[in-house]
């Protein structure tokens, strides 16, 4: 196929895709307004493509949805240069359930990180999602056919299958959740002032900035990982080895981000391992406690036996309190006591906290301390 051909084929497919549009959006204009101004339609036209990414994420503030990059079209193949993208609802797609191979320990009946295993098994790993199949999309491509090659609009459909961000919640969406460099020097210094972070939010306005206090604690958290020291981390690594090596039944595991630095540490004795298979029905888990050198959440998991004193069913060091760690922390937890979920979990009144059991404990009962 010579380069005419090539040309006349992407003449059509753009013909083709503005008709599947028109049927789509019935009764919608297609004529070319003025270029990268008023609102979006089929057979606008954008000076480039970054005018036309910033028109739909500024069309998705004000209705209160977040965008996303779907697909991206090159002309020619090995070419660098973009011919189409396709501008999707941040929850367009549908989850696909994950598997992970883990290696198992046959003897104890617990996955195992640290060790040699006998065998491997797959297990399902739990995510959360806001994905909907939602179809809201914005497409554009290049359009040859014009001197000054400009990006022209050929799909826009506006319709959502789900709720979209109310207007006094919209400055927490993500391209407007931001904190003030202020509110990030007030957060820290009510931090080297022993003062409590959640009032940060309420001295700015609460719901009229796009912070709350969960963002305070996650900006401090940035901070530790800026100021971990690398002889502490290996000093923890070594005293985990340590006590691995003296007692086989020792379960510690370390999370690790994209940058290879440690953030979040667990660790269970086999004492606690063995306590939790006779008073594990219920579980205390709380992360108040913070009196340490990095102000890091300590996050026990408590129990008390048939004297009624209190057990320790593992204990957590976090770099902060998203749902995501959570999320972690419990299937690691859970992983080190042979999976199997407590009948009874009594936390904190925090929402993270809560959506995090609902995915790793859904048969759990949920209770919260007065």
């Amino acid at each position: 196929m010579d380069q005419c051909d090539e040309v006349g084929l992407e003449r059509y497919e753009e013909f083709a895709e503005a008709e599947i549009v028109i049927e789509l959006n019935p009764g919608q204009s297609n004529v070319v307004g003025e270029i990268g101004s008023g609102e979006l339609f089929v057979g606008k036209y954008f000076e480039s493509l970054e005018d036309a990414m910033q028109s739909y994420k500024d069309y998705g503030i004000q209705l209160g949805f977040t965008v996303r990059t779907r697909r991206t079209t090159k002309g020619i193949p090995r070419s660098e240069e973009i011919t189409r993208m396709t501008f999707v609802c941040s929850r367009e797609g549908k989850h696909t359930k994950l598997t992970e191979k883990r290696d198992y320990d046959v003897g104890q009946g617990t996955f195992i990180d640290n060790s040699s295993c006998s065998k491997s098994v797959t297990s399902k790993r739990t995510t959360s999602t806001v994905k909907c199949d939602c179809k809201a999309r914005l497409r554009v491509i290049l359009d040859r056919w014009k001197i000054t090659m400009k990006w022209k609009i050929t799909q826009f459909i506006k319709q959502h299958n789900h709720i979209l961000v109310t207007p006094s919640k919209r400055k927490k969406i993500r391209p407007l959740r931001e904190m003030s460099k202020a509110a990030k020097d007030l957060t820290e210094g009510f931090r080297r002032e022993w003062l409590p972070i959640g009032k940060v939010p309420a001295i700015f306005g609460d719901e009229h900035v796009g912070f709350d206090n969960r963002d305070c604690w996650n900006h401090l958290a940035r901070l530790r990982q800026i100021d971990y020291d690398v002889g502490d981390t290996v000093a923890t690594l070594s005293y985990f080895r340590k006590k691995q090596a003296e007692s086989p039944q020792f379960y510690y595991a370390v999370q690790f981000n994209e940058e290879g630095r440690a953030t979040n540490f667990f660790w269970v004795d086999a004492r606690s391992i063995s306590a939790y298979r006779c008073f594990g029905d219920v579980v205390t888990f709380d992360t108040t406690y913070r009196t340490n050198k990095y102000d890091m959440p300590f996050a026990p998991f408590t129990g008390v036996n048939h004297h009624f004193q209190t057990i320790q069913f593992g204990c957590a060091l976090l770099s902060d309190e998203t749902e995501e760690t959570f999320v972690w922390l419990f299937n690691t937890w859970l992983e080190a006591m042979g999976n199997c979920p407590p009948v009874s979990i009594i936390t904190d009144q925090d929402l993270t906290m809560r959506g995090a059991i609902a995915k790793v404990f859904p048969t759990t009962r949920h209770r919260l301390c007065i």
